[in-house]
């Protein structure tokens, strides 16, 4: 159902939530560090906190877009920005003293690594199916072999488990945008939880055999449900817990929904985090994937 009133109906959301424009502006702190590593440049810590508190001005051959830096963001939402979660028992404020202390200093300066990518575009055709674009938040090699690194900067209140990241979706993805980029596979994967300073490796199995072919039944699998969604018509909802957060449900229901787009779904599950339940608000009568 989101993808119909996303990518069929043309209903970009805009919503912005304080988590979503979080994570943009920590990305760039690190990502204008990796920059600096890569030039083999002094780091300027003092010039990267300034753009992580005051912001940031993207600027691109269309237009030039904004990042908001912390400042403005504690202003915007000051009663979430000094709430703790019940996971971390730690507020924003106290996560962003871990992001300087200890997060934004002491990422890349391993002399195991090498830093030869940060927010790294890509864009390729697989298996002339359709088009895949997207970017890597950062790409070491190892001095030592030169095997690669895929890091993915997470700014979520917990890690995986990990069964969630035996063969993920989006690392699969990023594995074959490094076949596309360098010729080569990635050796490993890493998950860095910038506002826990927390990592998250997998080096078993990472690009195996075994992995590429679930990570490929995955794609496919995806790729076959917008197939049958495209030929019949039918856009299955999935009513699970993500609901909460999604930007098509009613405005009393979730804390994310766009005000333009709110109630264009309304067979999303009633859980939330303060009361869970296996309710939908509506029932979905029409055909589901086989």
């Amino acid at each position: 159902m989101k993808y119909k009133l996303k990518y069929v109906d043309g209903h970009y959301s805009r919503k912005k939530t304080i988590a979503t424009e979080i994570g943009s502006i920590l990305h760039k702190g690190l990502e204008l560090k990796g920059i600096s590593k890569m030039k083999g440049l002094h780091v300027d810590y003092e010039y990267l906190k300034n753009v992580v508190e005051n912001g940031s001005t993207e600027e691109s051959d269309k237009d030039k877009e904004y990042i908001p830096g912390t400042s403005d963001i504690m202003m915007r939402y000051f009663e979430e920005w000094f709430k703790e979660d019940e996971r971390t028992e730690m507020c924003y404020n106290d996560k962003m003293k871990i992001y300087f202390k200890d997060v934004l200093p002491m990422r890349m300066e391993d002399p195991e690594w090498k830093v030869v990518g940060t927010e790294v575009p890509f864009e390729m055709v697989y298996d002339e199916r359709c088009i895949v674009h997207g970017f890597i938040d950062r790409i070491d090699k190892n001095v030592t072999d030169g095997h690669l690194k895929v890091i993915d900067y997470k700014s979520s209140k917990k890690i995986f488990r990990n069964v969630d990241i035996k063969t993920p979706l989006q690392m699969v993805v990023y594995d074959l945008a490094c076949i596309y980029l360098y010729g080569v596979l990635p050796e490993e994967h890493e998950y860095d939880f910038i506002l826990l300073d927390k990592k998250q490796e997998t080096k078993d199995g990472v690009c195996s055999k075994g992995y590429l072919k679930r990570g490929i039944t995955k794609i496919n699998s995806l790729l076959d449900k917008i197939d049958y969604m495209t030929i019949t018509g039918e856009y299955p909802p999935a009513q699970t817990p993500l609901c909460y957060w999604c930007s098509f449900a009613d405005m009393f229901h979730t804390p994310n929904c766009d005000e333009k787009y709110a109630g264009e779904c309304q067979y999303y599950s009633l859980w939330k985090p303060e009361e869970k339940t296996f309710k939908v608000n509506k029932k979905y009568e029409g055909s589901e994937f086989v």
